[in-house]
């Protein structure tokens, strides 16, 4: 189970979410709409593509943040295949996973924040496509484009920067999982610990379906190895 901040439309997370919300919809461009996947958030199972860019741009408008500055940020949840198998993709247990995910987002933060304070919204996604970063496409193994072997389903979440509003006009909490605060000696503050987040993912995962994770499968040990 890995989560990548990361985003596919680059240098975007300065302004509005409309063109990462559009792009999210490609695959449902491609289908019949008894087989589309609408976005969520933690309230319900299907939101618009307008309820999502009206959602996170407004919230992040008016927060006094200068131009230039992120106004929300984008991750994607990615299981493994061997994960993705044993829960049968199902969207309902992906979507109950990922609300469980934010929930351990929030808490990471070390601000008292919940996960309803959350402004945000996600779109599972079931296929991906090779790009030039891949080592495939760089040894000719396979060509830009083309559709990954095997199941690829994946989250992808927008999250705006701040915590919800109570009311129209107010500031809230400025909320960055790309910025470490550390105390003296090194130890995180009420920043955002990456690893954590993570770790904590796997064992939330491993909790709510009863799934015997082996030792090779963990971040630890891919990180222990990379090292």
């Amino acid at each position: 189970m890995v989560t990548n901040f990361s985003s596919p439309i680059k240098g975007a997370n300065a302004g509005s979410c409309q063109r990462l919300a559009g792009y999210l919809e490609k695959e449902n461009l491609q289908l019949p709409p008894s087989q589309q996947e609408a976005f969520f958030c933690a309230q319900s199972d299907k939101a618009s593509q307008t309820e999502v860019v009206t959602g996170i741009d407004r919230n992040g408008a008016g927060q006094g943040l200068k131009t230039g500055q992120d106004r929300f940020y984008t991750f994607t949840i990615d299981p493994s295949q061997k994960e993705l198998a044993y829960i049968g993709s199902d969207a309902d247990k992906l979507r109950e996973y990922t609300r469980s995910v934010m929930a351990n987002y929030a808490a990471n933060f070390g601000k008292g924040i919940e996960s309803q304070d959350l402004v945000w919204f996600a779109k599972i996604e079931r296929g991906r496509s090779y790009t030039h970063e891949d080592t495939a496409v760089q040894e000719g193994a396979a060509r830009k484009g083309q559709a990954k072997p095997g199941d690829q389903t994946h989250i992808h979440v927008i999250v705006s920067r701040f915590k919800g509003r109570e009311q129209e006009g107010e500031r809230t909490v400025s909320l960055s999982p790309l910025t470490n605060h550390r105390k003296a000696g090194g130890a995180i503050g009420n920043g955002f610990d990456r690893v954590h987040f993570i770790q904590a993912n796997e064992r939330t995962f491993d909790q709510a379906f009863s799934y015997g994770r082996e030792q090779t499968e963990t971040f630890a040990h891919a990180k222990a190895a990379r090292s």
